[in-house]
């Protein structure tokens, strides 16, 4: 009897299906969902909060104001994309592209089909680069704060937090000075960005301010390129361990540091630490006798292997910190490094310690890889 229940039931459903389903020549009609497609950007100017997916195809565009992406949203650019803000924009404000927490960025070019973001002033400091603010642990008091750049709040417990993909992209001309002159927008400025975003072929151009800043996060990053950067190429703070690996720099001559690296300054020890490990570097100095290839300060660790340096004043100018150097967390091995000064400078007041032993230099280190920088067309000299 329940068998054949069943049956008569499936028989009933099978029917009422068809008899719905049925056109006016007793065809069956078969419902199709249809496809979820993300919005194209419409018109050439990207400006303003993108609240929903939004897609931008292969192009020339305007980037006006302060663009940000939301919680939730997904920008993703195709290769071939280039974004200009204007001088008439440059002359009214800040502009710069920023993700929010929760946001995802998805701008993946190819070597032959980069994503170039530039100013049509072509002067260095025109505007704001690109913002990331993700959830990865940073060592601030509370373990959030709010970004020095864009004023959004950073940080959080998630080492692995993803906020998109960078690859093939060019920033050039950053480093606008912020509002009341107390610090300027980088090209690329990572706020507490986890392991789970991918940066890969990446080159800052000609910018004002530091080329990659690392504030915090746990992100890693190959193949970054920092070319005619006025103020540091590499900077990490707030307790950045990310791996850095393949970096080129070409410093102009009024450039400061090749790398600027720092803990948290005023709480030296604040924990989680930073400590990257970065691999394979190659540093052409700005000819300043006063300026290092690697600034060490306010209790930073870091492991950096196969380095080459020329035209630095020093190779490593130590500040605020002994104890990293001396319990070895904080060393340069296998390092080729011509310098016009001195290979190390003992930079803390009234000490006398001998930090040479920091560097293990080495006649056979190779420095970075240009390979990769030289496929395609997506690097700018």
């Amino acid at each position: 009897m329940k068998n054949q229940f069943l049956k008569i039931t499936a028989i009933l459903v099978l029917a009422l299906a068809i008899g719905c389903g049925s056109d006016d020549d007793g065809g069956t009609i078969v419902p199709v969902t249809p496809p979820i497609t993300t919005p194209t950007l419409q018109g050439t100017v990207l400006q303003g909060n993108i609240t929903s997916n939004l897609n931008v195809l292969s192009g020339s565009y305007t980037l006006k104001g302060v663009v940000l992406v939301k919680s939730g949203v997904t920008l993703t650019i195709q290769p071939g994309v280039t974004f200009t803000v204007s001088t008439a924009d440059q002359a009214t404000g800040a502009n710069y592209l920023q993700v929010e927490q929760g946001g995802k960025i998805i701008a993946e070019g190819t070597a032959s089909s980069p994503i170039v973001f530039t100013a049509q002033s072509a002067a260095v400091g025109a505007w704001g680069g690109i913002i990331i603010n993700g959830k990865a642990r940073i060592n601030v008091t509370g373990g959030t704060e709010i970004a020095e750049a864009g004023g959004l709040i950073y940080g959080g417990t998630d080492d692995s937090d993803n906020s998109g993909s960078l690859k093939y992209v060019r920033v050039e001309y950053a480093g606008a000075a912020i509002t009341g002159g107390t610090a300027e927008y980088n090209a690329f400025s990572f706020f507490g960005v986890g392991s789970g975003t991918i940066l890969e072929n990446l080159q800052a151009y000609n910018g004002a301010d530091d080329a990659f800043e690392f504030f915090g996060g746990s992100v890693n990053a190959t193949n970054l390129a920092a070319f005619g950067c006025e103020d540091d190429n590499i900077d990490w703070d707030r307790g950045y361990r990310g791996t850095l690996n393949n970096i080129w720099i070409k410093q102009p001559t009024n450039g400061d540091f090749g790398f600027e690296c720092s803990n948290l300054p005023v709480e030296f020890n604040n924990s989680p630490r930073s400590n990257p490990t970065v691999n394979n570097v190659t540093i052409v100095g700005s000819g300043n006798v006063t300026k290092a290839a690697f600034n060490f300060k306010e209790g930073t660790a870091g492991i950096i292997t196969n380095v080459v340096v020329t035209n630095a004043g020093y190779g490593v100018d130590l500040r605020n910190q002994l104890t990293q150097f001396q319990d070895a967390s904080l060393k340069i091995n296998n390092a080729n490094i011509t310098f016009l000064t001195a290979l190390t400078r003992n930079g803390i007041s009234g000490n006398t310690t001998d930090i040479s032993s920091i560097v293990a230099t080495s006649t056979t280190s190779t420095g970075a890889n240009v390979t990769p920088f030289n496929n395609g067309t997506w690097l700018r000299n």
